[in-house]
């Protein structure tokens, strides 16, 4: 775990403010794995930290599903009062983020988590996260199109793309990536010549949309959250 400022941690972890931190370690009252802390020194909540002797305690780590609607930007804030994904999650005693992005007009599956150690690897090419998506365009893709998007030779931002296009029906198409960029499958489907009218993430990893309606998310139980701690750690 990266180890940062400790009047950064303590603050984090709701103890008071950065600035009040940093008096509570020139007055002595913070310790790190026994040992008096000093301003510039750094820890994590892997290491023990105690101030005025009490233990400060790891936050549980939570992770939550959502069925993201459209006109919904997935950051935590927006100069332009539209709704952020956060609006969606009750449970706000948690500092949770999303892991990666849906476009604004993108809707389906997504994760939020205050696990930023899992968060990274699930967004890092080198694990290859399986998604899955479906897709409406314009006009029909032939045969043809269809052949060189499954091939090895589609480039987007000078870098091969790797995906697996199937038809649904005359203009939905199922897509599988393992990793993606900023409007990747606009951008993938901009090559061929058409255009996306809806795109909606129906699975991501090994989660799906069963039984989460459009807006609504769930809390992962346990055993949901061990296989996907072993799922990312046995990549």
């Amino acid at each position: 775990m990266e180890k940062i400022r400790i009047q950064k941690l303590i603050s984090q972890a709701g103890i008071s403010s950065r600035r009040a931190a940093e008096d509570l370690i020139l007055k002595k009252r913070v310790k790190i794995n026994g040992v008096i802390a000093k301003i510039g020194d750094k820890a994590s909540l892997e290491d023990v930290i105690l101030v005025d002797e009490k233990v400060i305690s790891k936050e549980e780590k939570v992770y939550y599903l959502l069925n993201k609607p459209k006109n919904v930007v997935t950051t935590l804030k927006d100069n332009f009062n539209r709704s952020i994904i956060t609006d969606f999650i009750d449970e706000k005693k948690y500092k949770i983020f999303p892991v990666g992005r849906l476009d604004y007009d993108t809707t389906g599956i997504i994760i939020l988590t205050n696990d930023g150690e899992t968060a990274n690897k699930l967004l890092h090419p080198k694990y290859e996260i399986p998604r899955i998506y479906e897709v409406i365009i314009d006009k029909e893709l032939s045969l043809e199109e269809i052949k060189y998007l499954n091939s090895q030779e589609v480039f987007l931002n000078s870098k091969k793309s790797f995906q697996e296009v199937s038809k649904i029906s005359n203009y939905k198409y199922k897509i599988k990536l393992h990793q993606g960029s900023y409007h990747h499958i606009k951008k993938l489907f901009e090559i061929v010549g058409k255009k996306v009218k809806d795109l909606n993430r129906t699975e991501y990893a090994f989660f799906n949309l069963e039984n989460l309606s459009i807006g609504n998310y769930r809390k992962l139980n346990k055993h949901e959250i061990d296989r996907l701690l072993n799922f990312v750690k046995n990549k």
